[in-house]
């Protein structure tokens, strides 16, 4: 009867499978993903009207394209998803031997940035009319590349020479390309990723702490040198004392918030939008978000985010190797960070900075990132699942064996019961 029932147990468990494209997918992480890109879709809908009638170029007719950029997101939407599909169906160590390639690649776009800024007129930030920003492919790149680099010397990091100063070098040098755009806060963000996936890596606590001193004293000098760094901390530090000194963009966001109370004035109601609230549609589209959705909205949106931050953490907990925990780590502790700066930096608990929110903010560049990191963590996971399965299959193996020896019979030694008789 006992065999019976396990037989059954192993056929509905058999039949309960799902299918081998699927195996190993985390639902829950693309349902979070899903919602927040569609959100985003939305937000991107209801803000860019606004801002192309203030600063869309008419056409022949004296008409204006309200839906240009919603369009242009849209294909941008169908671009990441196409990346994130081919990054999760494809093995993540398929890639390993492309990190030093893509780092260079990456350089060399933040090199082209600045030339075009010198030479043709450029922004500094954007290539090939504002649709590619280097600096967001920058920092997954420098996760992808340190994920490699600091699990194949996982025994070397608490070394000076081998471990702590080559890291140096490589997140200084990216950091530093961002700097002269200039983009302070993706600079800040490369550092800090830098130093995150060092500490997950095992590196040396000490040498940490130095690290972050030496980036406290080199923040400061920035400061300095930099006067628009130096008026958003002053406008921050003013904001935090009294509400009335707090920058002009910063009053405009807590005005909208307030405005939204718990639920809201509904899908496409922002008055702030159409009031003069700057980047309403990138920076700044989180008071939108507040005002349309209110609180409750808001809370919503954190979850989704809270969301995609435990499952990419739970994913890299479960990887198969030290790269696999640090890719889909840092990918996922990126994502985290950046939702929380541009949110934080609308409710003024931060300086103002450049930081998009994933999946929602405009940019192509941003969102195709995003949802690429999505793709890798992805793949880890799937990863993970093959190994357990191979591990339980293997066991399952051994176990019918040996429930295969204690069913034979062994047959009792004949000459030594004609002895007795």
């Amino acid at each position: 009867m006992g065999e019976r029932a396990v037989s059954k147990t192993k056929r509905a468990q058999s039949t309960s499978r799902m299918p081998g494209w699927w195996q190993g997918t985390d639902g829950v992480l693309i349902f979070a993903v899903a919602a927040l890109v569609l959100w985003g879709l939305v937000m991107v809908y209801s803000t860019t009207p606004a801002f192309l009638w203030r600063f869309g170029v008419p056409d022949a007719s004296g008409k204006v394209d309200t839906l240009a950029l919603f369009r242009r997101q849209a294909g941008f939407v169908a671009l990441g998803v196409i990346s994130a599909t081919i990054l999760a169906a494809v093995d993540y160590h398929r890639w390993e031997r492309l990190a030093p390639i893509v780092l260079l690649v990456v350089w060399a776009g933040l090199l082209l940035t600045l030339v075009m800024k010198h030479v043709a007129g450029g922004t500094g930030r954007f290539l090939f009319g504002g649709s590619y920003q280097p600096s967001e492919i920058a920092k997954v790149a420098t996760v992808f590349y340190l994920s490699v680099w600091l699990s194949r010397r996982k025994h070397r990091l608490g070394s000076w020479r081998d471990g702590a100063m080559p890291l140096a070098v490589l997140v200084g040098v990216t950091a530093a390309l961002v700097l002269v755009e200039p983009d302070m806060s993706a600079a800040m963000t490369i550092f800090a990723l830098g130093m995150i996936l060092y500490f997950l890596a095992g590196g040396s606590l000490r040498q940490l702490a130095i690290f972050s001193l030496a980036a406290l004293l080199a923040g400061g000098l920035l400061l300095l040198l930099y006067p628009v760094g130096a008026e958003r901390m002053s406008s921050f530090l003013a904001g935090l004392s009294d509400p009335q000194h707090a920058s002009y963009q910063i009053k405009l966001s807590i005005a909208a918030i307030s405005r939204g109370g718990w639920f809201g004035v509904g899908p496409g109601q922002s008055e702030i939008k159409v009031s003069g609230l700057p980047l309403a549609h990138t920076d700044s589209v989180f008071a939108v978000v507040a005002e349309e959705y209110g609180v409750v909205g808001a809370a919503l949106m954190v979850v989704l985010f809270g969301i995609v931050v435990w499952r990419g953490i739970r994913i890299a907990l479960h990887a198969p190797d030290d790269y696999g925990r640090l890719l889909a780590g840092g990918l996922a502790l990126w994502l985290g960070i950046e939702a929380y700066m541009n949110m934080a930096m609308m409710l003024g608990m931060l300086p103002l900075a450049g930081n998009t929110l994933p999946f929602i903010s405009y940019g192509g560049s941003s969102l195709v990132t995003a949802l690429s990191a999505v793709g890798l963590i992805l793949s880890v996971g799937r990863a993970s699942a093959r190994e357990q399965s191979q591990e339980r299959s293997d066991t399952g193996a051994v176990v019918s064996l040996r429930r295969g020896d204690r069913r034979r019979r062994v047959s009792r030694a004949v000459g030594a019961s004609s002895l007795r008789r």
